[in-house]
């Protein structure tokens, strides 16, 4: 006849369910049989009863001495070590993989916006790994442990559901930044306007973004509410320089001029044209006090301010050498003169009235 393993005499067979019936004597079945057996109600009943206490001190040791249970164990034992070890090796050559392609763009500088986008986005990819890969890889191994995973993941979805409804704007600002970093209509090193706030944007993250203004002020802005902005480095910017002539003077001898000026300036800052040459337009408007031309040319991003600093310099000192008036503000006072109207009397109603005299009528 077979040998019966201890574990196997000690745990009654109609306690063990079908699947262990078919197959009682093999390792795992009798391992995990006898933790079941050790958690069960007759178990406690047997310890709490002295006559059958010393019986079952006997039978657990026979089944501790018995190396089927020890087989069993070190099986799931190497299960866990499995499970642990290919979450871990998968996280490591996952990193090693984003490194890879974020040393790619290393030899871009530091504010690069393709630089800054793959270290934002790789860094985002190795955090939901790791937030997502170990928590299956812990129900994995507490499987093995026959531990209830699904009363487990039950209570962790109704504490997720409720996290998430008190967190609600936390949530909405990951996503909303996580879409940003994919959208590629933000870059740090951007000149940004928000509102009625303009800076040049110094961090992005997933949930917050950092703008720096130019008097140093640094604006902390949530990702999810940053719907409308404006972002004035992508692709060209535009030198926009309005230039005011008083109407005593000739714009036929003004524009060629101002024209002039303007290719002179483009001729000494190609490097930062993204236009041949700028372009005079006359006339925009009729002020009060001046007739407003304006130059305008397409410059790289981030050039656009210093370049009209200078253009407004060059056409100063052009129009002082050639006399040209800049206009100012001007007003015309116009002076009514009224003729001179003898004074009224006034009666006073309090004062009593003088006399009347009797005049005598002449011829």
């Amino acid at each position: 006849m077979p040998q019966v393993s201890p574990l196997t005499r000690m745990i009654p067979r109609q306690a063990a369910p079908d699947t262990l019936q078919a197959a009682p004597d093999t390792t795992a079945v009798d391992t995990l049989s006898f933790i079941e057996h050790l958690r069960s109600d007759s178990t406690l009943l047997r310890l709490a009863d002295p006559a059958s206490f010393g019986t079952f001190v006997d039978e657990l040791k026979a089944i501790l001495l018995d190396a089927a249970l020890w087989v069993g164990l070190l099986v799931h034992l190497l299960h866990i070590l499995l499970i642990f070890f290919l979450t871990f090796l998968t996280i490591r050559l996952l990193d090693k993989m984003v490194r890879r392609w974020i040393h790619r763009f290393e030899e871009l500088p530091a504010l690069h916006p393709r630089r800054q986008r793959a270290t934002t986005i790789g860094n985002l990819i190795s955090s939901a790994a790791r937030y997502i890969l170990w928590p299956i890889a812990i129900i994995m191994m507490l499987s093995e442990l026959r531990v209830d995973v699904g009363a487990l993941i039950a209570t962790a979805g109704i504490a997720g559901l409720a996290i998430g409804f008190g967190a609600q704007t936390l949530v909405k600002d990951m996503i909303s930044g996580i879409f940003l970093l994919f959208d590629d209509t933000i870059h740090v090193g951007d000149m940004v306007k928000i509102g009625a706030d303009s800076g040049t944007v110094e961090h992005i993250g997933v949930r917050l973004i950092k703008v720096r203004k130019f008097d140093g002020e640094v604006l902390m802005i949530p990702a999810g509410e940053l719907r409308i902005f404006g972002n004035r480095s992508i692709d060209f910017a535009r030198v926009i320089v309005e230039v005011g002539v008083s109407y005593e003077q000739d714009l036929d001898t003004i524009l060629p001029v101002i024209e002039r000026v303007a290719n002179e300036w483009a001729a000494e800052r190609r490097e930062i044209l993204k236009e041949e040459k700028p372009t005079v337009q006359a006339i925009m408007s009729f002020g009060e006090s001046s007739v407003n031309v304006r130059v305008v040319v397409q410059v790289i991003p981030g050039e656009q301010f210093q370049a009209e600093r200078d253009l407004r310099l060059m056409l100063k000192r052009t129009f002082d050498e050639l006399g040209i008036e800049i206009p100012f503000p001007r007003r015309t006072l116009y002076v009514r003169e009224e003729k001179e109207t003898p004074p009224r009397r006034v009666v006073d109603p309090h004062r009593p009235s003088p006399p009347e005299t009797d005049v005598p009528e002449t011829d």
